[in-house]
């Protein structure tokens, strides 16, 4: 018997845990369609070729180290970080770089790639001898996650080993595993909790060893229940499992965070301000292969969802370009005109097959889009009323009309959620972009200030 605002969990002791289901302001609640979250994990076969962007992450497009002509293992360094927040690229299959050049990108352009042609030989790299995690030094451990190449798997791609070595002003008492996935249609991250649940604390455990976090909770929603108690089985006094309410953006880091903790991050602030560092469930995994198993990260589980033919959660090599992926599922049904990279509500929209898949990208839907006509705006306040970051998402449409960008955009978090909700069907997402482009290179306490104008002119 199940209460309000509550999940009863059997605990293998017998005992049973009632735990309060916490939750932020705002949100909305789309059909959540996780149709694959029971099936088993499998394995896409290793294209003929692999297309590996230099900008494979959030901070500086990395440096290649390779070649024309160069003969590369499975797991071999190709490019190194170019600063500090930049990754190391790492092979996912051995054979010779045919060429490095301009290839499509999810962003739409063309940016430089390292195009390696596989041997099918899969002959590793030497790696280093695996340690016991528990000897090692917190810099020992960010120094294995930076030459590993890991970035967040949640969709930013943020360097982790930048997380993992904070500077000394900034200490994260509290590690958060963010095991949510909200989006509707993913499922990768709840099918890796199901088959690695061990993996996953114990990559937990070595991120918070490195963080000295105090505690370690995994927030993970109600609608996966059952997959949490794989996670409670494994729990203890230092690493907490809770259960948060099925509300989309529930992984918002910063709305993840207050319904863990009731701490509020600044605006334009960093979970660091409030104590807390956040990684996703597929991160933590990538840090215990790479620390316990010496495997870099070249490959990740990623949702094939929605009118694929063949569904499902698949470990697929970075690198690999979607038509190879459509077509080892069994091609692309004519009913399709859409194709997303990541999650519908904050995914990428694609125009081109020949965009290679990133360490970033948890989920490919297959969709059909229909022509919605936009209404005007009935100043009806919904999208006020769903906004987690308590924005007003109209005022980037009526100050846009006026020249004017809205100020509050620089807060945005860009889960669409006022889109979603608005009767209108305005795209209010696209003109808090276009207000978030114009006010960049502005500090963020203007546009927290109370004093800061609502509307900004804007600047050609």
């Amino acid at each position: 018997m199940r209460e309000r605002g509550c999940a009863h969990i059997p605990e293998t002791r017998g005992e049973t845990f009632i735990m309060k289901m916490a939750s932020f302001p705002g949100g909305v609640h789309p059909a959540q369609r996780k149709d694959t979250a029971y099936s088993a994990i499998e394995r896409l076969p290793a294209p003929e070729k692999v297309y590996l962007h230099l900008s494979n992450n959030c901070g500086c497009p990395s440096k290649a180290i390779v070649k024309k002509g160069d003969a590369v293992l499975k797991g071999s360094v190709i490019a190194e970080p170019a600063g500090r927040i930049s990754a190391f690229i790492h092979s996912p299959v051995s054979g010779i770089v045919e060429d490095i050049k301009k290839w499509p990108h999810f962003s739409g352009q063309k940016l430089e790639a390292v195009i390696i042609k596989n041997d099918f030989k899969d002959e590793f790299a030497p790696s280093r001898n695996a340690k016991d995690a528990s000897l090692l030094a917190p810099s020992e451990i960010a120094e294995v996650v930076r030459n590993s190449g890991i970035v967040g798997l949640g969709g930013a791609a943020f360097p982790s080993d930048v997380k993992l070595l904070p500077l000394r002003a900034h200490k994260a008492a509290t590690l958060i595993i963010n095991a949510c996935e909200c989006e509707p249609f993913l499922t990768a991250d709840e099918s890796l909790i199901r088959e690695k649940a061990v993996d996953i604390i114990e990559g937990a455990k070595i991120a918070g060893r490195a963080l000295a976090a105090k505690r370690i909770i995994i927030g993970i929603e109600d609608n996966k229940a059952e997959t949490a108690e794989e996670l409670l089985k494994r729990s203890s006094d230092r690493i907490q499992v809770r259960l948060l309410k099925t509300k989309y953006p529930q992984g918002g880091e910063k709305q993840l965070i207050y319904a863990l903790t009731g701490r509020k991050v600044p605006m334009c602030g960093l979970p660091l301000d409030v104590g807390v560092a956040v990684l996703n469930v597929s991160t933590v995994f990538a840090i215990f292969e790479a620390v316990v198993k010496s495997k870099p990260l070249y490959e990740r589980v990623v949702t094939l969802g929605a009118y694929f033919r063949k569904p499902g959660n698949v470990i697929i090599s970075a690198g690999t370009r979607l038509e190879d992926i459509i077509n080892f599922r069994g091609g692309l049904p004519d009913n399709v005109n859409k194709i997303v990279l990541g999650g519908p509500m904050m995914g990428q929209a694609l125009c081109d097959l020949d965009v290679p898949v990133s360490k970033a990208a948890s989920g490919i839907l297959l969709m059909t889009d229909v022509e919605r006509k936009e209404y005007e705006c009935l100043r009806c306040m919904r999208c006020a009323s769903v906004c987690p970051m308590g924005l007003v998402p109209r005022e980037s449409l009526a100050l846009y009309k006026a020249g004017k960008s809205y100020g509050g955009a620089l807060n945005c978090i860009e889960c669409g959620s006022c889109a979603y909700i608005c009767p209108s069907r305005i795209p209010l997402l696209h003109y808090l972009k276009l207000s978030k482009k114009k006010l960049a290179a502005l500090s963020c306490p203007d546009a927290r200030s109370p004093a800061a104008p609502a509307g900004r002119t804007l600047t050609k």
